[in-house]
């Protein structure tokens, strides 16, 4: 990193800004953020062999922002990553360290509760309201999957945590909780559940950086296939979406033909990403990347640099050594 390049960053917890004590003290603050039901999670490792910093509770909320200050060759400003709940607090030595650890999701009470619940002739908008209602959160969801009928689904036996899991399964979704909002919109969209667009990402090589590619050892499916139940003929049938040479089979059967094809649209959605993966460690960080993006490669070798890549995990590391750092897994999409 050059002697000219800063990194910043603010932690606001309840109100206060403790960025400034926190400088001296930091070992490493790591940010780790990915694509799909993840909650976010911030890990902050600090030096208390005076024993002078304070107690952390946990249950307390913590704002990240996180950038540069100076320096050439990177964005400068800091970027608002959202706030964490602090839900894990770690002292050891020696040397005596204070680690804490936060997620951005609110994983404790009404939220991870096991619950029997059904709903009928509704949509999947309305399902996920329903959800977000119960925690008190708010609900982001896009427009192509709000809408989505529902003629019958069952949450059995299931914490509402879980559940969402499963709705992001089976839409091939982002499904997960951020900044005290139920978030829900496709994989690949080009703009969040607002309408506000990812951008397009180009990212070029570095001096001092490391990266892989990779060409998958996996199954491959040109396509996907569900069963549903025809009331009216009194028997079972099969929609199929894409070539169908060796499409993937769907296990459970669904109560409707609407139904069935948005599950096997999902599917052949999600089996045609993934067949390149690429891993980038960036000497220079980039806060603002984030998963869900869709990023152009630039620089590399024609066979890399023609596919279409989307952001799958990010992880943004600040330490005393290294400076800002980021670290990216890329995933092909079709």
């Amino acid at each position: 990193m050059s002697e000219g390049n800063r990194a910043t960053f603010s932690l606001v917890v309840d109100g206060v800004d403790y960025a400034k004590e926190i400088v001296p003290r930091l070992i490493r603050l790591s940010l780790s953020e990915k694509l799909g039901d993840a909650a976010d999670e911030l890990e902050i490792e600090l030096a208390n062999h005076d024993g002078g910093l304070p107690t952390i509770k946990r249950g307390v909320f913590a704002s990240l922002s996180l950038g540069w200050e100076a320096g050439e060759g990177v964005k400068l400003g800091l970027v608002d990553k959202g706030r964490f709940m602090v839900d894990e607090v770690e002292k050891s030595g020696p040397p005596d360290t204070l680690r804490i650890k936060a997620r951005s999701a609110n994983l404790t009470g009404t939220f991870r509760n096991r619950k029997d619940k059904g709903w009928k002739n509704t949509t999947l908008g309305a399902v996920l309201r329903d959800l977000a209602a119960a925690s008190g959160l708010q609900a982001s969801i896009h427009p192509d999957l709000a809408g989505l009928a529902l003629p019958a689904i069952e949450q059995a036996a299931k914490s509402d945590a879980a559940f969402l899991r499963d709705l992001g399964a089976r839409y091939d979704a982002v499904a997960t909780v951020k900044n005290g909002t139920l978030i829900f919109l496709p994989i690949g969209a080009s703009a969040n559940a607002s309408g506000q667009s990812f951008g397009s990402l180009t990212l070029k090589r570095q001096n001092n950086s490391r990266w892989s590619f990779t060409i998958a050892d996996r199954e491959q499916h040109d396509g996907a296939e569900a069963r549903w139940h025809d009331k009216r003929g009194a028997k079972a049938k099969t929609v199929k979406v894409g070539t169908g040479k060796n499409a993937k089979r769907i296990k459970r059967s669904f109560a409707s033909e609407a139904e069935a094809k948005q599950a096997a649209a999902a599917a052949a959605r999600k089996a045609a990403r993934g067949e390149y993966q690429f891993t980038y460690q960036m000497a220079l960080g980039d806060p603002g990347i984030e998963p869900n993006q869709k990023v152009t490669l630039q620089g590399w070798d024609s066979e890399i640099d023609a596919v279409k890549w989307l952001v799958n995990e990010a992880q943004h590391t600040l330490d005393k050594g290294a400076g800002l750092t980021s670290s990216i897994k890329l995933e092909s999409v079709a």
